[in-house]
């Protein structure tokens, strides 16, 4: 038999980028090449945005409700036909952590970076290690969990979120005492969520934390989360008190030399014994520091394990009133632009706390914080009369105006007599700089269609959705379940 040579007629693919019109002008859609701008570059063609799962946001003020969608981490091709290596060589690193080299990666179209740590698959641990980090996925504000796993032939490459301010060793003595428990408090959370799913750090350092943005930020994320998974055994099922101890001991370590820049000074009495809890640890304090802080570390550096605080008691400790003042310069302006914002649709909430969750980190942990220390019964929902109690917490109270009522009409857009964190969000958040051109494109380009669409499909590979509402609310909108980069624009413009 002969062989046929006929060949399925394959159509040509075409870059397709958005490109901004006049209000006047019609939409239309430019074939060519965008050129690279500041903050959203195009650093190589790609015809995968439809298909690249990213970090997905998802509602996490609940560990109840996280566990039951949590899905497990899917492993692709390609890496780099969707991300550009940053530095001058393949094997150029800008960071390292203990023994691995850890290279940051540009997302083509977003301009979005990553941290990319590097995996062998000749090794014999790996395939137990890639498996423990699929089937437990971590959702924490103050960690940098594995968002997406990728390979080749040779390797695996793990990807997290980049923290642009570096590790927390740049900041050893050069902080405040209400600096020091603002960043402890969030290392505290991080550690007490481990422990609460039986899972211990065991090598916490300063180089563990990492800024979210530059120097000046006081919000850090655990960066290091890999070392949860290495190692031949499965995940502990029951931790030892000592193992949970030790991270607490850790967790005081990292806060001391943030304050004083020393570590403790240790008296061995017996010099045969390593690790001796009958040690004596000397702590100095500068003049004028907290006495509540000096207890709390004194408490975490306490060499007996059995007289050592716990993390339980340790939250309330950094809970109390005299600590948790020192956010209140954090909830002050959240409650004033919530008590101003303007009418909510569906498709605005999805998109501002995608929009935040991508371009503005800092604020999205300070809202998520006041969002959980507020749910307190942890159900991931804020009724009326949590709101009420929220801004009676703060001084300022009495000057801000508040309409419990019509602030619920305005923002209830899931109709469930509460607010969830992503209806908070969008709410409270500071749109002056997130709804600029800037961030208004590079949004819709991380989220269009390989057509230059934004539909429910293209969102929810990104975006975890109440599908339905958000096509009802599209076609509420525009009569249709699309909307190009124009109409885009039109919508999320409202709410200037």
């Amino acid at each position: 038999m002969g062989n046929c040579n006929t060949k399925k007629r394959v159509k040509k693919q075409q870059e397709v980028v958005v490109s901004t019109q006049g209000p006047d002008e019609k939409t239309r859609i430019d074939r060519k090449q965008q050129k690279s701008q500041t903050l959203t570059p195009i650093l190589a063609k790609t015809f995968l945005s439809d298909t690249v799962n990213e970090s997905v946001i998802s509602i996490r003020s609940t560990k109840k409700i996280l566990d039951q969608q949590k899905q497990p981490i899917q492993i692709r091709s390609g890496l780099f036909r969707v991300y550009t290596l940053l530095g001058g060589r393949s094997d150029s690193f800008l960071e390292k952590l203990d023994d691995k080299q850890i290279r940051i990666v540009q997302h083509n179209i977003s301009g979005i970076k990553k941290r990319v740590q590097t995996i062998n698959k000749s090794d014999t641990s790996t395939q137990n290690f890639i498996l423990k980090i699929q089937k437990n996925r971590l959702y924490n504000e103050y960690i940098c969990p594995i968002t997406n796993i990728y390979e080749d032939t040779d390797k695996y490459y793990l990807l997290s979120d980049y923290c642009s301010g570096g590790s927390l060793n740049s900041l050893k003595g050069k902080l405040k005492d209400n600096q020091v428990t603002i960043l402890l408090n969030q290392m505290v959370t991080a550690i007490s969520y481990l422990h609460s799913k039986k899972m211990v750090h065991g090598k916490l350092s300063l180089d563990s934390f990492h800024l979210l943005n530059d120097l000046n930020s006081l919000f850090c994320k655990l960066i290091d989360a890999t070392c949860l998974f290495q190692g031949k055994s499965q995940v502990k099922i029951e931790p030892s008190q000592e193992d949970y101890a030790e991270d607490i001991y850790a967790l005081g370590m990292i806060a001391y030399q943030l304050l004083t820049g020393l570590m403790p000074y240790q008296i061995k009495i017996n010099k045969q014994q390593e690790n001796n809890e009958n040690a004596l640890i000397l702590l100095y304090f500068n003049e004028g520091t907290s006495p509540s802080l000096k207890q709390i570390l004194k408490k975490m550096l306490e060499k007996k394990i059995s007289e050592r605080i716990t993390i339980e008691e340790l939250k309330k400790q950094l809970q109390k009133n005299d600590i948790r003042n020192n956010y209140s310069d954090f909830l002050i302006k959240p409650l004033y632009l919530l008590s101003k914002c303007k009418q909510r649709n569906y498709f605005h909430v999805v998109i501002l706390a995608f929009m935040l969750n991508k371009f503005n980190q800092e604020e999205e942990c300070i809202l998520e914080k006041i969002f959980n220390d507020t749910d307190l019964d942890q159900d991931g929902l804020l009724k009326k009369e949590d709101i009420i109690r929220l801004y009676k917490s703060i001084v300022e109270y009495e000057s801000i105006n508040i309409d419990i009522e019509q602030l619920f009409q305005k923002l209830d857009v899931t109709m469930k007599e509460a607010l969830d964190i992503k209806e908070f969000i969008s709410a409270a958040l500071n749109l002056e700089d997130l709804l600029s051109q800037t961030y208004l494109e590079t949004c819709f380009k991380y989220l269009q269609n390989q057509r230059g669409y934004i539909t429910c499909n293209s969102v929810k590979k990104h975006i975890e959705i109440d599908e339905e509402l958000f096509i009802q609310t599209l076609e509420d909108i525009k009569g249709q379940q699309k909307v190009n980069y124009t109409e885009f624009t039109e919508i999320m413009r409202q709410l200037q």
